[in-house]
């Protein structure tokens, strides 16, 4: 299932609401603006709606969401009102066919497919709980399902952070599982990868730090090697590399910031790939503290595995060579009025995108020059 268009409101008629006009997504989609315009909060918005539909968070005081997800050839659309915590309405669609409905109080009808071949049944569910999730049943509702899946392979990674470069893991039997939608969890992703997909895993990604100029002879999780840890915590590891042109290891905290954070970032994506679950990859802020030349081959690196998997992947910047590695036909460019923030791409404005692919400029040069906005020439 992939993630199609978001509409989001919060705190309507209040001094804090904020408005998400609809937004589009494809494969590859890349979400352009100028400081402060919105891009973060946009990703913050998509990876809520997951976590309220994966379980992990409860309703929230005011906000509203509409979406559409595409999953084969069937197209769902999701209407979620909450406040106060509480879930007010909720409808779920698939080809404008009603699957689930609730209102106020929780009361509500939902498809129960193996019952006469299909009716609908009455139902009710606390307030505080989305129907979407508490009415999972893979035989009666199994269209809940396909939701759950996305919600459940959504990740968010804010490459302007460190990413788990100052976290390190002590393994003990029977301790927690492993959470991978903390992106801090890198040295337990590493490990469980490693066992899920031996070979396969350390060799892709050893070939994927490579075309980044990151050259490699080993990956692999171990002791720290540039500090002599405390006896209390002799036994912690961490992420440690072979690089080619050195005799001894880089551990993590010996790495380059810059090169942590591509490290930490592969070693998710070749994780979700191999498990080929259809993740939707959420990454903010893509290429921060990379040279031009790595921001725009890591670019270049995602787009090429979105296409060839079945990962969504959503990014944004306002860094200009990432912005000209991407296709104008990828971008959405956000633009914010206040609260209010508006996405134009070539969906809706496609005369405008096509027309400025013949001027020769850069793409950057779009953004720059704001021709979104530029007047129009009645005399042209």
């Amino acid at each position: 299932m992939k993630l199609s268009t978001i509409e989001y409101s919060e705190l309507d008629g209040t001094a804090q609401a904020w408005v998400l006009d609809r937004c589009t997504f494809a494969q590859k989609t890349l979400l352009v603006g100028k400081n402060a315009s919105g891009k973060s909060r946009t990703l913050r918005v998509i990876f809520g709606l997951a976590n309220h539909l994966a379980g992990i968070l409860p309703p929230t005081s005011s906000a509203t969401y509409n979406c559409t997800f595409k999953d084969a050839d069937r197209e769902y659309s999701y209407h979620c009102m909450m406040n106060e915590g509480h879930v007010l309405a909720e409808v779920l669609r698939a080809d404008n066919k009603i699957l689930l409905e609730r209102g106020i109080g929780g009361v509500g009808k939902i498809l129960a497919e193996k019952i006469d071949g299909g009716v609908h049944i009455d139902f009710q569910t606390p307030t505080t709980e989305f129907a979407a999730v508490a009415r999972r049943d893979s035989i009666q509702h199994p269209f809940l399902e396909p939701l759950y899946q996305w919600a459940s392979a959504v990740r968010y990674f804010q490459f302007g952070s460190n990413i788990g470069k100052d976290h390190f893991a002590h393994f003990i039997q029977n301790g927690p599982p492993l959470d991978e939608r903390n992106q801090a969890s890198v040295v337990p992703l590493f490990r469980t990868a490693k066992k899920d997909f031996e070979e396969k895993f350390i060799n892709n990604l050893i070939n994927d730090m490579g075309s980044l100029d990151y050259h490699l002879e080993s990956v692999d999780i171990g002791p720290p090697v540039s500090f002599a840890a405390p006896q209390e915590i002799a036994q912690v590891v961490g992420l440690r590399v072979k690089e080619t042109d050195l005799t001894g290891l880089t551990d993590q905290v010996s790495m380059s910031q810059g090169m942590y954070r591509v490290l930490s970032l592969l070693i998710n994506i070749n994780y979700f790939q191999l498990k080929n679950t259809g993740s939707c990859i959420l990454i903010d802020d893509i290429g921060e503290g990379l040279d031009f030349d790595r921001s725009c081959r890591l670019v270049g690196l995602l787009r090429k595995k979105s296409e060839d998997s079945n990962l969504q992947i959503i990014i944004s910047t306002n860094d200009r060579f990432v912005m000209n590695e991407v296709p104008l036909d990828e971008w959405s460019i956000i633009q914010r009025k206040g609260s209010h923030v508006k996405f134009r791409n070539i969906q809706n404005s496609k005369e405008i995108f096509e027309n400025f692919k013949f001027t020769g400029l850069s793409n950057f040069s779009f953004l720059e020059l704001d021709v979104l906005n530029a007047p129009v020439d009645e005399e042209a």
